[in-house]
């Protein structure tokens, strides 16, 4: 009987199902968007409860589109938005809270004032990662410390912690598992790459029981199995790796040196650096790549938080296009952009700046200017904001990248895939298949079954197109330069407190 693999890809602002056959095809899919909530200007938070419901919904609609039932699924594989965090109750099974999502901002305070402590330095070295909003231990810590109610059901100890993807497992396998990947763990601001294991002396200095996190499972693994109410027939779960690790794998980044840029809601740059924990600081991240039996790669790497999500706020926040497709010709329409540069911080800069206090700027605004400026601004700002990332990997990491893939949905634009090239100086090659996260679960998970072997995996990514650079290094120079005096502008820009005047 032919047997497939079922993936559920989990992001930031929507869920998806897929279907892989042996030859990595899709076969079936299905995609919901689901809410987001910003309480406040510094708040993004997500109902977990509901991205369950439209996960479980997807991955029934998937399978009848591929006219597959449970027994013909090998295994499930989860990718998903990384560091978000959620809690809930093991008796009952309800969440908490809503779920504070990965770009909250609203502990940049107390996280300046730990970098600006001992423990800036120390957990850096030991967490891989600059004390940011993004740490998940921090936003159990805002919680704990904003919401006496919370307090009080940890303190009972009935509570569990977990990110997206612990939160789907503990769901679908009937509250059987409390599980979280290597990777995911990697980036909670609660792991200690040197040990492998929670990093209880930096929680418990925040004040975070560390009894409320999850087991740590290699990413290839074993998840447990579904509730066989859920599918008719338990179904095993042997695969769990955080996104933009799915994609370095998936994109055949799985030796030292080689690289990946995945383009969706921000902007991640991932190089593998194998199988040596590295440092680098310098506004790079390190994090574990995955782990597969006894062996742990690592990777290094620099994420701007909002690229793509700021052409969804050129369609709901401005209304300046109705849908994202229409940038490409919009950006091709005008020969620049005028001399109109865009700083995307809506919630911030992220690596190599962090940079909570900045904000969103758009600058070089004249009478001449329309709105096929600004949207070619917003698609030059991604690739400007890949190059100031790039920029450190070489001068710190002595990484020269000049060859990467790109992926992710945003991706699929012609013009800021050749931007990406032109301001990188780089080729840039784009698979046929833009869903590598997808595809990098469904490898976690076969690998583990042994649907599919290693060798097997060399043939499961073709490149669709290479862009080639074809701007002058004069031209490339002044842009940048000009780019940098508009972040100069940007940064800093809540940095002051009223009360001072």
């Amino acid at each position: 009987m032919k047997k497939y693999v079922l993936v559920i890809d989990e992001g930031t602002t929507g869920t998806r199902s897929l279907i892989f056959d042996h030859d990595f095809n899709i076969v079936g899919q299905s995609y919901q968007e689901f809410t987001q909530y910003t309480p406040e200007e510094n708040m993004v938070e997500h109902d977990a409860e509901e991205i369950y419901e439209k996960s479980l919904e997807n991955c029934h609609k998937a399978m009848a589109e591929a006219e597959i039932s449970a027994e013909d699924i090998d295994s499930i594989g989860i990718t998903n938005q990384r560091a978000t965090c959620v809690l809930w109750d093991k008796n009952t099974g309800k969440t908490l809270d809503k779920a504070i999502v990965w770009q909250d901002s609203r502990t940049a305070k107390e996280c300046e004032e730990l970098k600006n402590s001992e423990w800036g330095e120390k957990a850096r070295q030991k967490t891989g990662w600059e004390v940011a909003p993004v740490y998940s231990s921090m936003m159990v810590k805002w919680l704990l410390e904003n919401k006496p109610e919370i307090k009080a059901e940890v303190e009972k100890g009935d509570i569990l912690l977990g990110t997206m993807d612990t939160w789907l497992i503990w769901k679908l396998t009937g509250g059987k598992k409390h599980a979280v990947s290597y990777s995911n763990a990697s980036v909670m601001g609660s792991l200690n790459l040197e040990t492998g294991e929670w990093y209880q002396e930096f929680l418990d200095h925040l004040g975070v029981p560390v009894s409320i996190y999850p087991e740590i499972i290699n990413d290839s693994g074993d998840f447990g199995e579904t509730d066989p109410e859920i599918f008719g027939t338990a179904v095993p779960i042997r695969g769990s790796i955080a996104d933009q690790h799915a994609a370095l794998f998936a994109q055949e980044c799985r030796t030292a040196g080689t690289a990946k840029i995945t383009n969706g809601t921000g902007s991640f740059v991932d190089i593998n650096i194998g199988n040596q924990l590295v440092i680098p600081g310098a506004g790079l991240n390190t994090v574990i790549a995955w782990k597969l039996g006894d062996t742990t790669t690592y990777a290094v790497e620099g994420y701007a938080g909002t690229t793509g999500s700021a052409i969804q706020w050129l369609k709901e926040g401005m209304g300046i296009i109705s849908d994202a497709a229409e940038t490409e010709a919009m950006a091709e329409s005008v020969d620049d952009s005028n001399g109109v540069y865009f700083v995307p911080a809506l919630t911030g800069l992220n690596a190599p700046f962090w940079d909570s206090f900045a904000r969103g700027t758009i600058i070089g605004i004249t009478r001449g200017t329309k709105r096929e400026h600004i949207v070619r601004a917003t698609l030059e700002a991604i690739a400007f904001r890949i190059k100031d990332i790039c920029d450190v990997v070489e001068n710190k990491a002595n990484i020269e990248m000049k060859k990467v893939r790109i992926d992710g949905g945003v991706s699929k634009n012609n013009f800021l895939a050749q931007r990406i090239a032109d301001i990188l100086n780089a080729q840039v090659g784009r698979p046929g298949s833009i869903e590598a996260t997808s595809l990098g679960a469904a490898q976690m998970a076969g690998l583990y079954t042994g649907f599919w072997e290693e060798e097997d995996l060399d043939k499961a990514v073709e490149i669709e197109r290479t862009f080639m650079p074809d701007l002058s290094p004069e031209q490339r120079k002044k842009e940048y330069f000009i780019w940098k005096r508009a972040v100069d502008r940007a940064a800093k820009w809540l940095d002051f407190n009223l009360d001072d005047i």
